[in-house]
């Protein structure tokens, strides 16, 4: 059994949320002992985001914290303090998402932990990273998509600026968060020396836009919304059928004569407007008009037969049920099946690992409930015998 190529790494994880729980969800899946430190009187704010509830545990929170166990501290007292330096002097990581400069308030900042732990690898997540004019504001993933100017271009051209359906500000910091961490680790292994990370949500969404900032530096216009359309190519957009919506991407010459060689798409080749990708995408309001009628005659599912026929890139608009009904799904078992709380009846479906050909192959720790493994964590790590415990052995990655 492979217990995952970060199996022996300790995680000391004092975030919530979400930015911060992904990441160490991510470490613990490759295999990391992920302890998550929770305030005795309710936990991670994110458990009682809904409803809808499960035992009174939110989705934001089943769907982020496998693979963890969960310890009670308050870093508001003295005694949370002394526990939780006693723990950051054994771990390999603490990971946090405060606001900059929280961690020092109480006493157990990086300069501190550092100088207890040299090897310690010590990562921040925050909205706009530890320094600069806005490091102090309070961000969530909303403010950092509608500051990034992510929200600017995401909606139809003559609609209101939305944020993505999903917390892509957050995910995406969370990720970022993982990847550097296991990069401090890997050159840990080289220099025998820890690191301080700084992650700025900000700076992740600014990376994603890297696209639309080229092309304004270069021609100085300020790109604008385009709904599901491409600004470089056409058509490359949704579009309506007699039955229910569409997608199509054609961005290469090749694509565009094996579309048009569909019988019905066929005076569209000769058409002069349309025979460069240039013109077409100069053309686009045309073009796609001239497509959406013709696609209104059928339902959707004899257009995407003829298309994924030639190989053209296309797809339905599908719902979240539709998507989960694919049993393309199930083959590559991108969803995985989870337990809450633990050892009861409840069991649900979240998705699973993307990452899985590196994942730990040990039996999946179900999200915990709060303070699930306060007693067998300072029992393991010398703070002796309090608080409350559940077992689970899983045979990687140190004991329970």
């Amino acid at each position: 059994m492979s217990c995952g190529p970060l199996d022996g790494i300790v995680i000391l994880d004092v975030t919530r949320a979400l930015a911060g729980p992904f990441c160490s969800m991510v470490l613990g899946d490759l295999g990391a002992d992920v302890i998550k430190v929770e305030l005795p009187d309710g936990g991670d704010e994110a458990r009682r985001w809904g409803p809808p509830f499960v035992e009174g545990c939110s989705p934001a929170f089943i769907g982020y914290n496998r693979n963890k166990r969960s310890v009670t501290l308050d870093l508001h007292t003295e005694v949370g303090r002394a526990r939780f330096l006693h723990l950051a002097s054994q771990a390999d990581v603490v990971l946090e998402n405060f606001r900059p400069k929280t961690m020092d308030r109480f006493g157990v900042g990086p300069e501190i932990l550092k100088e207890r732990n040299p090897d310690l690898i010590y990562c921040a997540i925050s909205g706009y990273g530890q320094e600069g004019p806005l490091a102090a504001h309070g961000a969530m993933d909303l403010i950092i998509q509608a500051i990034s100017g992510m929200m600017s271009l995401t909606g139809e051209p003559d609609g209101a600026r939305v944020k993505s359906a999903v917390p892509i500000a957050d995910i995406m910091g969370g990720f970022t968060a993982a990847f550097c961490i296991v990069a401090a680790v890997l050159e840990r292994q080289k220099t025998h020396r820890g690191k301080v990370i700084d992650v700025s949500m900000l700076d992740t969404m600014i990376a994603l836009l890297g696209q639309v900032v080229t092309a304004y530096q270069i021609t100085g216009v300020a790109p604008q919304r385009l709904g599901n359309a491409h600004e470089l190519m056409a058509p490359y957009t949704s579009f309506r059928t007699a039955t229910r919506d569409l997608v199509i991407s054609l961005t290469t010459q090749k694509r565009w004569r094996q579309f048009c060689s569909i019988a019905e798409f066929d005076a569209l080749h000769d058409e002069e407007a349309y025979c460069t990708q240039a013109l077409r995408n100069e053309n686009r309001t045309r073009l796609c008009s001239d497509i959406q009628e013709i696609l209104l005659t059928r339902p959707a599912e004899y257009w995407l037969e003829r298309f994924l026929a030639l190989g053209l890139p296309a797809a339905p608009v599908n719902t979240v049920p539709e998507m989960l009904a694919e049993p393309h799904l199930a083959q590559r078992g991108s969803l995985i099946e989870v337990e809450y709380p633990d050892g009861g009846t409840n069991r649900i479906k979240v998705p699973g690992m993307p990452w899985r050909d590196v994942a730990a192959k040990r039996p999946v720790r179900n999200p915990p409930t709060v303070g699930q493994h306060t007693r067998e964590v300072f029992v393991q790590f010398g703070l002796g015998d309090v608080g409350r415990s559940s077992a689970g052995e899983d045979g990687c990655g140190g004991s329970t």
